[in-house]
This record gives C-alpha cells, sequence and structure tokens, in this order.
C-alpha cells in the first residue's frame, strides 16, 4: 500500500435480511484529501458512510474488506445534530473528549478557537433548543473537530439549512478542511454541493454499485461559486445521473 493511504475499501457489499444495499464497492481514501458522494436516494450511501465508519447494524452482513493502514480516529457528524439537550454548547463540544478519554493537546482552548471560528463564541453556555439550525450544526462541526479526526464523514449535514446558511457552512468545512491533516467524506443529494466539497466524486447506482468517481479539477478552487469551470463540472454530473436514470428506465430494444 502506499504511503498515502489510510483506509483501502476491497469488494465491500452489505446485505441485509430483506434487501441488498451496497455491491462490490471498492475504493482508496488518501490522506488529507476529500470525496463526496452522490446517488439516488436508496442506493446505499449512508451505508456506505457507516461501513467505513463501523458503525453498521449487528443485522448487516458484510462481505468485502476495509483495511485501514494505522488505527484512526473517526467523528460522525449526522444530519439531526446529534446534540444533547441538557448540555450547553461548549459541554457538547468537549464531550467526545471526555467519553473517550481521549488525549487531546490543548482541548479546551481548542474547542475554544474553532467556536470562535464557526461564529459561537457567544453561545457557550446556551442550550441547544436556544438555537437555530445552522448554530446547531456549526456545533456539531466543532464537536467533530475537537478531536482532531484523521477521517471526518459527514451525512448530509445541511440538507435541512437554508441556502445562504448552507453556504456559509460549506465554506467553514473547507476553512477548517484546508487547516487540518484529515480526509473528508461527506454525502449530500446536491450535485453543486458535491462538486464543491469533493475533490473526489463517487456516484453510486441504484443498485448500490460505485457507477462512477470522477476527480474533480474545481475542488478548493478560490470563488468556485462564482467560476465557469465549477458550473461545467455541476452540469457534466448532472449528464452524468440522468444518463444513469435513462438507463435504468429505458425500455429494452
Amino acid at each position: 500500500m502506499k504511503s498515502d493511504l489510510v483506509m483501502v475499501v476491497k469488494d465491500l457489499s452489505v446485505h441485509y435480511p430483506n434487501r441488498s444495499a451496497l455491491h462490490k464497492i471498492s475504493l482508496d481514501i488518501r490522506a488529507n484529501d476529500a470525496y463526496t458522494v452522490l446517488g439516488p436516494s436508496g442506493c446505499g450511501k449512508t451505508t456506505l458512510l457507516y461501513a467505513i465508519a463501523d458503525l453498521l447494524s449487528p443485522k448487516a452482513t458484510v462481505e468485502g474488506s476495509r483495511i485501514a493502514t494505522r488505527p484512526l480516529k473517526k467523528s460522525l457528524v449526522l444530519q439531526d445534530y446529534g446534540l444533547f439537550p441538557w448540555k450547553s454548547v461548549l459541554q457538547n463540544v468537549l464531550l467526545p473528549i471526555e467519553l473517550e478519554s481521549l488525549k487531546v493537546e490543548n482541548a479546551r482552548e481548542r474547542a475554544m478557537f474553532m467556536l470562535k471560528h464557526l461564529k459561537l463564541e457567544a453561545h457557550l453556555e446556551d442550550f441547544p433548543s436556544t438555537l437555530s439550525g445552522g448554530q446547531k450544526q456549526r456545533v456539531a462541526l466543532a464537536r467533530s473537530w475537537v478531536v482532531e479526526p484523521d477521517l471526518l464523514l459527514m451525512d448530509e449535514p445541511f440538507s435541512s439549512l437554508d441556502a445562504l446558511t448552507r453556504e456559509q457552512l460549506q465554506e467553514d468545512v473547507l476553512s477548517m478542511f484546508n487547516q487540518s491533516k484529515m480526509s473528508m467524506i461527506t454525502v449530500t443529494h446536491s450535485i453543486e454541493e458535491a462538486v464543491l466539497l469533493g475533490r473526489h466524486i463517487l456516484i453510486l447506482s441504484d443498485e448500490g454499485t460505485l457507477s462512477h468517481v470522477l476527480l474533480n479539477p474545481t475542488f478548493n478552487m478560490a470563488f468556485a461559486r462564482e467560476n465557469e469551470a465549477y458550473y461545467e463540472q455541476c452540469i457534466e454530473i448532472r449528464k452524468l445521473l440522468k444518463e444513469d436514470q435513462y438507463e435504468k428506465t429505458a425500455p429494452p430494444l
């Protein structure tokens, strides 16, 4: 294995008692790299994320392998935030360190830095019920980053937010990614978000196979949303998704 690999996924298939979710997925996850996962609803995007996180249901039957090249510290950001309502913002951010007795140097200072970066310094003692959706997601992001993960996994983290809040949080994620040494995998239904947050764009088919793996030349481009190349990449991916759907629904000749 090459030294920059952090995990090799080989022929990964996941089956449940009443359905199959993934079929023969192979993927190299590299250090300090960003991946996004697209595909129709029910194609196995979240299953793939949970398989990489080792959080699959006990009912799942797993074939193939997921081999990490070294012990990996993983963080998962959920769509519904996953905050503890009885803990303050700062307590929520520091919780993973306390629960796992992780040794993160200057943990409180690191948490305070990230909360300030995410414009939450005025809400340290507030509880989640008093926060907006965007603020809750910022807390969830800060909590995932405070443990200095090797691999950040995000499951449609911004889907319930308004457009402007979503764009700002996407920029926040890119900023923190560029200041870290982590790899990042984001599941999304948004083509525009996939192009913004992924150097590698993975497209799953309805059958749970990996139908396309694209290298995105516009990743980390300054002011990407104002650049024609960004929209050209979005158009290319939209065409691929439509072609996949047409092949599935087209009548036999």
